[in-house]
C-alpha cells in the first residue's frame, strides 16, 4: 500500500510539474507574439504609422527590403525613374497639439524585373524601401522570384 502511495505521489508531482511548464511556455509564447506585433511599421521606435506611398492613384505599402547599395541590400535594384509620389504625413505623437501631418514628395523608381503596377521603390538616400501596391495580387515571395529572375538575365547578358 505504501508503494502505491509513493508511486501516486511521484506521478502527481510529475503531472503538476509538466502542467506548470506547459503554462509557463504558453505564457512566454503569448508575450513574444504580443510584443512582436508592436512597432511592425516602418520608422523609428514608437512609430505607429504604416509605410505608405501614393503614386499615380495607387497606394503602396512599404516592406523591409532595400535596393542594392554596395552589396548591403536584398538584391532589389532601383531601375528607371518613374516620377514623383508622396509619402503621407504621420501624426502618431500624442500631446503635439493639432498640428496637421503633411505629405512629403519623393522620387519613385521602377524595380528591375517588376511591373510598377505591382511594386516600386524610392530613391535610396531618402528611403529605399520596396513598396507593394495594396491591390496587387503579387506577394512578396513572388516579387522576390521576379527580381531574382531579372538578376539572372542581367548576369547572362554581361
Amino acid at each position: 500500500m505504501g508503494r502505491q502511495t509513493a508511486s501516486g505521489t511521484v506521478r502527481g508531482w510529475f503531472v503538476r510539474s509538466v502542467s506548470a511548464r506547459a503554462t509557463l511556455a504558453a505564457a512566454a509564447l503569448f508575450m513574444s507574439v504580443s510584443c512582436a506585433g508592436a512597432g511592425a511599421t516602418q520608422g523609428g521606435s514608437g512609430s505607429s504609422c504604416a509605410a505608405l506611398l501614393d503614386y499615380e492613384g495607387r497606394t503602396y505599402l512599404g516592406h523591409g527590403l532595400h535596393p542594392d547599395d554596395e552589396g548591403d541590400g536584398d538584391g532589389v535594384r532601383a531601375g528607371r525613374r518613374l516620377g514623383t509620389g508622396s509619402v503621407p504625413g504621420c501624426d502618431d505623437t500624442p500631446n503635439e497639439g493639432d498640428q496637421q501631418a503633411t505629405s512629403k514628395p519623393v522620387t519613385v523608381y521602377a524595380i528591375e524585373g517588376v511591373d510598377p503596377v505591382h511594386a516600386v521603390t524610392l530613391d535610396y538616400p531618402t528611403g529605399g524601401t520596396l513598396y507593394i501596391e495594396q491591390a496587387s495580387k503579387k506577394t512578396l515571395p513572388e516579387l522576390r522570384k521576379l527580381i531574382e529572375a531579372q538578376e539572372l538575365d542581367d548576369a547572362a547578358t554581361t
